[in-house]
C-alpha cells in the first residue's frame, strides 16, 4: 500500500472516519487555514478533544544492544534477547540513544518477530540506509508510530506528548484526523480569558487550560483562546498551534 505523505483537502474531509486505513499514519492535510494529521484511535473519542500518543514500551525504547552493521545498510539487527510481534514498529522510528552516533534516528519500514529471543530484524525505511556504520557497542530505542493507538488526554497519567485534537467522534480501533493547526474547539477547563495561550488541563481529560506561570504548572503552549473568554466544561473556538 503506498500513500501520499501530504494532501491537500476540502472542507469537510476531517471529518471523514473509517475502520480501514486510507492514508499512511501521521499524513499531514490541509484545509485552508487549517492543519490536520491521520490517527489511529485505541480508544473511543468523541469530538473536540486533546489526544495524546499511547504509552511506549520501556523495555524496547532505551539501551538495546545491536549487532554490527555497515554504512549503507538498511537494517538493523538486535543481539539482545526480547519479545516484540512482527511490524510492531513499523511507520515508527529506531534511535540511538548511548555510546556511539547518539541523536541519530531513521524510520522504520518493517520488523520481524522474536519470542524471548535475540535476532530481531528492524529494517529502514531509507534508502540510503545507515548514514555511518555501527559497532556492537551502539544502543539503540524502539518507538511505535506516535499516531498508533492514540487515546485522550489523560490529566492524571500523561503517557505521551500532546497530538491535536479531534474534530469529530473517532470510534475505537478507527482512522480520523486531528487538528494541529488553525482554529477548531476544545473543552475548556475553567474560563480562559479571550486570546490567551493554553496548555493541556491538569484536572480535566481531553481539555485545556489557560497557561499560568505560576512554578508548579509551567507547560508548553499549545494554543490560543479565541476572541471570547471559555465558560467551564463547554467547548470553545482556540486556535490549536501543536506543530
Amino acid at each position: 500500500m503506498s500513500f501520499p505523505q501530504t494532501i491537500m483537502g476540502k472542507y469537510g474531509w476531517e471529518k471523514v472516519t473509517s475502520t480501514t486505513q486510507k492514508q499512511k499514519l501521521g499524513t499531514r492535510m490541509q484545509i485552508g487555514d487549517r492543519e490536520f494529521v491521520y490517527a489511529f484511535a485505541g480508544e473511543a473519542i468523541t469530538a473536540g478533544l486533546l489526544v495524546m500518543g499511547k504509552a511506549g514500551t520501556a523495555a524496547h525504547q532505551v539501551d538495546l544492544a545491536v549487532n554490527a552493521q555497515s554504512a549503507g545498510d538498511t537494517t538493523i539487527t538486535l543481539s539482545g534477547s526480547l519479545t516484540i510481534t512482527e511490524d510492531l514498529y513499523k511507520d515508527g522510528w529506531i534511535i540511538f540513544n548511548d555510546v556511539g552516533e547518539e541523536g541519530h534516528m531513521y524510520r522504520v519500514k518493517s520488523n520481524t518477530a522474536v519470542s524471548s529471543a535475540t535476532g530481531c530484524v528492524i529494517t529502514l525505511d531509507e534508502e540510503d540506509g545507515l548514514a555511518t556504520a555501527i559497532t556492537a557497542s551502539q544502543q539503540v530505542g524502539l518507538y511505535e508510530n506516535p499516531y498508533k493507538d492514540v487515546e485522550i488526554h489523560d490529566a492524571n497519567d500523561v503517557d505521551h506528548a500532546p497530538l491535536g485534537w479531534s474534530v469529530v467522534d473517532i470510534a475505537n480501533d478507527a482512522y480520523g484526523w486531528l487538528c494541529v493547526k488553525g482554529f477548531t474547539t476544545a473543552l475548556s477547563d475553567g474560563t480562559p480569558a479571550a486570546g490567551v495561550p493554553l496548555i493541556a488541563s491538569n484536572a480535566a481529560d481531553g481539555a485545556v487550560e489557560v497557561y499560568d506561570e505560576d512554578g508548579t504548572v509551567n507547560l508548553s503552549p499549545i494554543g490560543y483562546m479565541g476572541p471570547i473568554a471559555g465558560v467551564d466544561g463547554e467547548y470553545a473556538l482556540i486556535k490549536a498551534n501543536i506543530e
